[in-house]
């Protein structure tokens, strides 16, 4: 028996789409200040950032320099999708 893997689209929904839009404002950015510049509790940025993760379009890593602070950048496959989203938009 064969097993096929698909991977998950990366369609995203127009609330992804706003962040990760604005995401692309600067190469880093902070959970805090994305929850921050939106309006919304950090529990809801981490949430949408986490499913823009899975998706593959951004990217976490701990900030060496405060082990409690996470950065979020864009990967280029996220950098695409928005750009390719505005066109269609």
């Amino acid at each position: 028996m064969v097993t096929t893997v698909r991977r998950e689209a990366t369609s995203v929904t127009p609330r992804q789409l706003e962040v990760l839009t604005f995401l692309l404002r600067r190469e880093r950015w902070s959970v805090g200040e994305v929850a921050s510049a939106l309006e919304v509790s950090s529990a809801a940025a981490t949430k949408a950032i986490a499913r823009l993760e899975r998706k593959g379009l951004v990217a976490r890593a701990v900030n060496m320099m405060d082990r409690r602070c996470v950065n979020v950048t864009v990967t280029p496959v996220g950098a695409e999708t928005a750009r390719q989203t505005h066109k269609f938009a």
